[in-house]
């Protein structure tokens, strides 16, 4: 989409100003859900909806951004480039819109993916009142997913603990021991947390208060940093014999992937976002699903995650290489780039299209 780059921004201040400008603009039903910690410059940090259509709408799709924090530098300004450029100024009738921005408004405004508890969100809508789900790959590599300190030669030996587990193992099960989530180490990547965090609760309060009188409902979640650069996968996080799976293909095509089975960039991660919309609007039609986007190669986007849980352990913005990480995090999941930009928003709103029109078919 020519011009979408102007939309992006350069800091979560930035983009919830520009989003919330275009909402406004627009003429969007807007509401706050403000986070009780400030962001690095004291600003507030809120979860803001911009909704059209009417409040009763039978239909609904969502769309949301910054679920993995840093990812909402690409999220927030689709959102904005689709509110801007009249994605939601002509509806089908009993149908509305709901753009969910900043889902981690802390991991977006501290450059991080995961939230103030250390938690990557997208491990956390699990039953915390049963016992956790276990990543026994994770737990052999633990001290080599989360180095000790980010020297040249500590590195090189996690990175050759991981080719090991790799070759031992297969590909695919290095994969799920570095990225399906833990809930034994809460200082490392991946935690999944051991309750439900503040963006869990305030999202699940969102779907009943925004999507109480919805017969069918859509949610496109948009993130960053798998795949190679600007290449689209619409994950499922259901199996390919399950309703929604059939819906989304009938809807997208061959875009769609499963975690289930091995066919997504995804691994089967426990606890993700698609789950609370099936959990809170149980009786309803749901198809929920991941836009993730590629950045760069996913060894850049693993070194990046090891270092800046690394930092965090060690001083955070305190500490002398916080500029340094920083900027890895963020390039790891933000090309920075008016071609990657315009082709991140172009994909969305084709996606965002189909799903209208498969909700109201």
């Amino acid at each position: 989409m020519k011009g979408a780059a102007r939309h992006f921004s350069g800091s979560y201040g930035e983009a919830r100003g520009k989003f919330l400008a275009a909402a406004r603009s627009a003429g969007a039903a807007i509401r706050h859900h403000l986070h009780p910690l400030k962001g690095p410059g004291g600003e507030e940090l809120a979860t803001d909806i911009a909704r059209f259509g009417p409040e009763n709408a039978r239909h609904v799709l969502g769309i949301g951004s910054g679920t993995h924090g840093v990812e909402g530098y690409c999220g927030s300004g689709v959102q904005t480039a689709l509110i801007t450029e009249g994605f939601a100024a002509s509806l089908p009738d009993d149908t509305a819109i709901l753009f969910v921005h900043a889902i981690n408004p802390y991991g977006f405004a501290w450059d991080r993916r995961v939230n103030e508890d250390n938690v990557d969100l997208n491990r956390n809508f699990v039953d915390h009142t049963m016992p956790h789900p276990e990543n026994p790959g994770y737990e052999e590599l633990a001290d080599a997913i989360n180095p000790p300190d980010l020297s040249p030669e500590t590195m090189a030996e996690c990175r050759a603990r991981m080719k090991a587990y790799a070759a031992a193992h297969g590909p695919r099960a290095m994969q799920h021991a570095l990225s399906a989530g833990q809930y034994t180490h809460p200082q490392g990547v991946q935690f999944g947390g051991r309750a439900p965090v503040w963006s869990n609760r305030t999202l699940r309060a969102i779907i009943r208060a925004e999507m109480a009188a919805a017969e069918r409902i859509a949610f496109v979640d948009i993130h960053s940093g798998l795949g190679a650069r600007g290449a689209a996968e619409i994950i499922c996080t259901e199996p390919e014999s399950s309703a929604a799976y059939k819906r989304m293909t009938a809807w997208w095509g061959s875009s769609v992937r499963s975690t289930v089975g091995g066919g997504s960039i995804s691994s089967d991660v426990p606890g993700s976002i698609p789950v609370c919309f099936a959990e809170e609007l149980k009786g309803r039609e749901v198809t929920a699903c991941g836009l993730e986007f590629g950045t760069v190669p996913i060894a850049e986007v693993t070194v990046a995650l090891q270092s800046d849980n690394w930092l965090h352990q060690n001083g955070g913005r305190k500490n002398p290489k916080a500029a340094e990480i920083g900027k890895l995090i963020r390039d790891a999941f933000y090309v920075d780039a008016d071609d990657w930009k315009e082709q991140v928003t172009e994909t969305t709103y084709l996606t965002c299209a189909r799903a209208l029109a498969g909700l109201t078919a």
